[in-house]
């Protein structure tokens, strides 16, 4: 009889365990893609998205320096799109 319950509290310990686990790692998921979406902030020393440009250490750090027809101007990279459904 000992021997049972004791199993049985091994078994309710372990599925706890599990149960945190899993918790843990699909609640961090959202989380982490949400902070690589972050804001960047800008450098005052660097210009800004449109701005006339030679190359690219010229404009922001997540920004480039390209041809926009005549002259060359700092461009933002494309915004990741949505999936279909999301609301925001």
């Amino acid at each position: 009889m000992e021997d049972s319950q004791m199993n049985q509290n091994l078994t309710k310990i372990i599925f706890l365990i599990a149960l945190v686990l899993l918790t843990g790692v699909t609640y961090a998921g959202p989380e982490a893609k949400m902070k690589s979406e972050t804001y960047l902030p800008n450098d005052p020393n660097k210009k800004k998205a449109g701005e006339e440009c030679k190359s690219s250490d010229e404009c922001q750090k997540h920004h480039e320096c390209k041809s926009d027809g005549e002259k060359n101007v700092c461009t933002e990279p494309p915004r990741s799109k949505l999936p279909p459904g999301v609301v925001t």
